[in-house]
């Protein structure tokens, strides 16, 4: 079965010839935290251009900051008083938090340096930068000159939508007020390079050079106007722009009729969203989950893992709770498969889980690393007496790691039991979370029970060596020639150890405790 990007892929080449180079593009506009669902578009545009590179092809992702675009809205977690700042570029308006250059850098910032981990080479563009520059000059001239074909472009979609026409006063553009920089009137342009303004902020009126900056493109008019600027070859958009009638049908026309270019090939992708969250989330409202939250109990090839192996065109939820757990074992699954140790069920699926690895991996590695396990990790991270290094000594003496382990191996468990300890401290339901009590409960047993618990005990005083499978069968041993039910016989031990009737699996957690502890405790002394 062909992987859903490298299908894209084929039919870019096969669709838009063979280019010398491919530009697939993504765009946010920072008003917010660019959360996990705006990632969806961008990692979308890059693994496609990941495929196209596969393939032996020139590729450049484009990511274009929209930070030109106005200041709506004064979010939840920004202060009342940023209300003065509304109309303004958000690139300058100020970063209510005072850490960085702009409101809008606060965003870009944090988002690029949560990039940055997952090992994705893409072009971050400001477009307040561009347009300042004089970048787009020519095109908002070109705009300004064929005004009535762009708006006939647009009224025609509005005809569709029974919607009314744009008023005849509309222009393609809009205007930042050289002295408040906030939103000012078109009053009216004089067919080469200057416009007229007027501004009902600071009361200033006065021409504007469209080459110094102070002109933008309306957002139906930017976007397409972009694809032929950069001679964009993808864009994926969401469901909202691909609507019938919707920004992406409009851009189509104006990009191939006015700017001369053909759109972009698209394709949609569904929104992401928290297992058990209500609601869309939104970086303007703050009920979101970012990367950086991801970051704190994923490893980062588990979040490409999680966006490649979806289609786009499904919405996809991320299951923090046991789910994650889950999600550990599958992608260990997979990269087994991937490196010949494990196979799946066909070669068909076979095929495409090596290939959704290959996709998941900024950089193959040559072997495969050592998988300490994850489901398994959370456990041994709440043994108040491991620290890091008895983890891991744990694990090798259970043959969950090889005796012999290189510095990849090391860092990669290190990182795992970190994400254990997070994951643990802030999503694990009360049923996983345990505490190995400090001495035995004030609990009376019936004698066939303590018969059995002595038996236990006593196995382990002899034995000086053991595996987990045989401590697993002296426990089941002890209780079935009582005829205790099993499980009677798992809750008194649950209980003599974390005060529950349930917990780990128990042979490895036993195992996993000091053996003259477990002795005590199995005879019921402090």
């Amino acid at each position: 079965m062909v992987h859903w990007a490298d299908y894209m892929a084929e039919k870019i080449i096969r669709e838009r010839g063979d280019r010398e180079e491919y530009v697939v593009e993504s765009g946010i506009t920072p008003s917010g935290y660019v959360h996990i669902g705006n990632f969806r578009e961008f990692f979308t545009a890059y693994i496609v251009g990941h495929a196209l590179k596969d393939r032996g092809k020139r590729v450049r992702h484009i990511h274009m900051w929209d930070d030109y675009d106005r200041f709506r809205k004064v979010p939840k977690n920004v202060p009342e008083e940023w209300k003065e700042y509304l109309t303004m570029p958000v690139g300058e308006v100020p970063d209510p938090w005072g850490c960085h250059k702009s409101y809008g850098d606060h965003f870009m910032s944090l988002f690029e340096s949560e990039v940055e981990k997952l090992g994705i080479e893409v072009d971050f563009l400001h477009a307040r930068e561009l347009y300042r520059n004089g970048e787009y000059a020519e095109e908002i001239r070109k705009a300004l000159e064929r005004r009535d074909e762009v708006k006939a472009i647009l009224d025609e979609f509005r005809d569709r939508a029974k919607q009314p026409h744009l008023e005849e006063t509309w222009q393609p553009v809009q205007i930042y007020c050289p002295k408040c920089r906030r939103e000012a009137e078109f009053v009216s342009w004089d067919g080469e390079w200057r416009i007229k303004y007027r501004c009902k902020h600071c009361g200033s009126e006065g021409e504007t050079d469209i080459r110094d900056g102070n002109v933008k493109l309306r957002w139906r008019v930017d976007w397409p106007m972009r694809w032929a600027h950069f001679k964009v070859d993808f864009e994926p958009a969401g469901k909202d722009h691909l609507a019938a009638g919707g920004s992406y049908d409009t851009g189509r026309e104006i990009v191939e009729k006015i700017f001369g270019w053909p759109a972009p090939m698209t394709l949609m992708y569904e929104f992401v969203g928290i297992k058990g969250q209500k609601g869309k989330m939104s970086g303007s409202k703050g009920n979101v989950i970012l990367l950086s939250d991801l970051y704190e109990v994923l490893e980062p090839g588990i979040i490409r893992f999680i966006y490649a192996k979806a289609r786009p065109n499904k919405e996809l939820k991320i299951d923090l709770g046991l789910g994650l757990l889950n999600l550990y074992d599958e992608f260990d699954r997979v990269e087994r498969i991937y490196f010949g140790l494990e196979h799946a069920k066909n070669p068909e699926e076979e095929e495409e889980l090596r290939r959704t690895y290959e996709l998941s991996m900024p950089e193959l590695p040559e072997r495969l690393i050592a998988q300490a396990p994850f489901r398994f990790l959370v456990t041994l991270v709440q043994m108040p007496h491991l620290d890091e290094n008895g983890i891991m000594h744990v694990l090798q003496e259970q043959g969950h790691l090889p005796e012999k382990l290189g510095e990849e191996d090391i860092r990669r468990i290190k990182l795992r039991i970190r994400l254990a300890r997070n994951w643990v401290e802030r999503y694990a339901p009360d049923n996983v979370r345990f505490t190995v009590l400090q001495k035995p409960p004030e609990i009376r047993f019936e004698p066939e029970i303590e018969e059995a618990l002595g038996d236990v005990a006593a196995w382990l005083e002899g034995h000086g060596s053991f595996t987990v499978d045989e401590l697993n069968n002296i426990i089941f041993d002890a209780a079935k020639k009582r005829g205790i039910p099993s499980k009677k016989w798992f809750k008194a031990l649950y209980n003599i150890f974390i005060g529950k009737d349930r917990g780990p699996r128990l042979a490895p957690f036993l195992a996993s405790l000091e053996r003259e502890f477990v002795v005590r405790r199995l005879r019921l002394e402090a």
